[in-house]
């Protein structure tokens, strides 16, 4: 590997951590192994075979849900040193997501001291406030924690790659011996994955389904593309397509036109994260999300600067379906202007930031997500690469429509708004049905993987691996009990 391939690799890996520079959607995108896998492929000269290795990856790590400051494990990391593993050291997708699985806790690392570095941006913003010298929001939000993620980037993947490559020689040596135990440790994950997932599922109709779309896999070998094409008309048919903005429902007199509006929410997709720290979470980002609004309010430096500082508040909330929220403090905000009063909305951002966090999660972490991903992955583990690119863009566009609508919708129509969406997402019918439809993507997926491990390897291989995993599953269960 190239000094240049590394570069273009630790670009990757800040890009897929950060929030900047994708709209928000490389959370749910980039970050994702499936895509990290092919991207780190296409670095390295073989991107569907990066990307076979990032589905292994994406199966191991398909619950995994992130809140609040929370972290078990870096997905992404662990996707582009299995991609690099398949690649340089002639590892099956299998074998290099077990190679490449306790890589994933060296990413914990750079989360936690992020969390306590990003501290120091915010005491730097206050000293600077204090001191009356008006501070550009954008560069204690913005440029200073990026900068700093990418160094940290950097030094995570070369820590990465140079234990990686102390195991070279290794697999070099003992190749046969230590593949053999690779793949069984890949597939024991695997396949202690998927019963997690029925598990946590709760629903005993999930195993049903599960089970009635693996057999039929494994019998009749049916291709991945009509599965797909089935889900996508079940779920077209059982979802919300009621998400226009309705700019007719505001009677005031507005200062903000739709460009600034806009203009603000894209701060927001891009920095919501950016200088994510314990003791404010979002509370910056929010703040510079506001800063050319409040351009546009006030004329005097001091009162932007004043105004923007009282957004630096703590602030937490799912950034895509918490969006009412901002837009809701916008048009408080555009009213105290013209009444030249001040308005105290913190209460209303603590108030109503909470409900939208908890049900935000779990309807783009819990539900959408894997939702998409599980289908894209189900291609991948076909062979089907090209076609495994259509979820993830419906789930990126999902995922940017249900956030401008909401920014858009709280400016004109106010708190009713996140009711509103609130109350649409509870009764949505794609949460309703979720654990049917992912059970049975998971066991079109767990049946092709098995398929192409069988076809690959020993059979007596992948069913000990299956049959093993299935019996550490059940000793850690009765042991908690």
């Amino acid at each position: 590997m190239t000094a240049f391939n590394f570069f273009l690799i630790s670009i990757l890996y800040f890009w897929a951590s950060s929030t900047a520079l994708s709209l928000g959607i490389g959370y749910y995108t980039v970050y994702r192994p499936v895509v990290s896998g092919f991207v780190t492929g296409l670095i390295l000269g073989d991107p569907f075979l990066g990307m076979a290795a990032g589905a292994v990856v994406n199966v191991i790590y398909m619950n995994f849900v992130s809140t609040g400051g929370s972290f078990k494990g870096d997905q992404c990391l662990t996707a582009v040193i299995a991609a690099s593993a398949a690649i340089l050291l002639g590892l099956s997708p299998v074998e290099a997501s077990a190679f490449a699985y306790p890589f994933g806790y060296l990413g914990i690392l750079i989360w936690k001291y992020r969390l306590n570095i990003n501290h120091i941006f915010v005491n730097k913003y206050e000293k600077a406030y204090d001191e009356g010298k008006n501070p550009d929001i954008s560069l204690y939000d913005g440029l200073y924690p990026q900068l700093l993620l990418y160094i940290m980037s950097s030094v995570v993947v070369g820590a990465a790659f140079l234990i990686m490559s102390l195991f070279d020689n290794m697999i070099v040596e003992y190749h046969e011996n230590i593949k053999i135990f690779l793949f069984m440790a890949g597939m024991f994950l695997v396949s202690y994955s998927v019963i997690s997932i029925l598990t946590n599922l709760k629903n005993k109709y999930a195993y049903l389904s599960f089970g009635l779309f693996f057999l039929a896999v494994i019998i009749f070998n049916i291709g991945s593309y009509w599965f797909l094409t089935a889900a996508a008309i079940f779920l077209f048919a059982l979802s919300n397509k009621n998400l226009r903005i309705d700019n007719k429902r505001s009677n005031k007199i507005n200062n903000i036109n739709k460009k600034d509006l806009t203009y603000a929410w894209f701060i927001w997709m891009n920095f919501s994260h950016s200088c994510y720290s314990y003791d404010r979470l979002q509370g910056l980002a929010f703040a510079h999300s506001m800063k050319n609004i409040f351009k546009k309010l006030y004329n005097e430096k001091n009162e932007v600067s004043r105004a923007i500082h009282r957004h630096t508040e703590f602030f937490n909330t799912e950034p895509n379906m918490g969006t009412p929220i901002h837009g809701y403090i916008i048009s408080i905000e555009e009213q105290a202007s013209l009444n030249a009063n001040d308005t105290d909305t913190a209460y209303i951002k603590k108030g109503m930031m909470g409900i939208a966090a908890g049900l935000g999660d779990s309807y783009t972490q819990v539900v959408l997500t894997p939702l998409f991903i599980s289908l894209s992955v189900m291609m991948c583990v076909d062979g089907i690469y090209i076609a495994a690119f259509l979820p993830i863009l419906y789930l990126a566009g999902s995922i940017l429509l249900i956030s401008y609508s909401g920014w858009m919708n709280g400016y004109y129509a106010g708190r009713e708004y996140l009711l509103e969406r609130i109350n649409t997402v509870k009764n949505s019918k794609i949460k309703k049905h979720f654990p049917h439809i992912f059970s049975g993507i998971l066991g079109v997926a767990a049946a092709k993987l098995i398929l192409t491990s069988i076809e690959s390897t020993n059979t007596v291989y992948t069913l000990s691996s299956v049959v093993l995993s299935a019996a550490a599953y059940w000793v850690m269960k009765r042991s908690k009990r």
